[in-house]
């Protein structure tokens, strides 16, 4: 049985192609047919999630445990390659020791000096 979540994929996938109201208008006829509209409060709520958790990946996360300058912020986001106009959260983190922690489309980018020391703790015992 086709699961809820898989339809809200679909459908989140055929919002962004062109003439898009004409595909979400056939995914509505396909789950009237199929007698799926029953799953339609889930697919809702799938959606609803899929998509925050879709502008949360394109957000670029910043944690450090000072407030950073407007300069270090676009430094960091051009090492992330992230583009310039790409939503920018900074938060105040008191566990990071010096430098930065950043998260962008699932990647996780560690400039903390904790990490720094450890990788050269790493070389240096190799």
């Amino acid at each position: 049985m086709i699961q809820s979540r898989t339809l809200a994929q679909t459908a989140l996938k055929l919002i962004q192609k062109p003439d898009a109201e004409k595909h979400i208008k056939a995914f509505l006829e396909y789950l009237k047919v199929n007698n799926l509209t029953g799953l339609l409060p889930q697919i809702v709520a799938h959606t609803k999630r899929m998509a925050a958790q879709h502008a949360d990946d394109e957000t670029l996360h910043i944690y450090s445990k000072y407030e950073l300058s407007a300069k270090d912020i676009k430094a960091i986001v051009s090492t992330t390659g992230a583009d310039k106009d790409t939503q920018v959260e900074q938060h105040i983190d008191e566990t990071v020791m010096g430098g930065f922690s950043a998260t962008y489309k699932g990647h996780i980018y560690d400039g903390s000096l904790q990490n720094q020391l450890s990788r050269l703790t790493t070389t240096l015992t190799r």
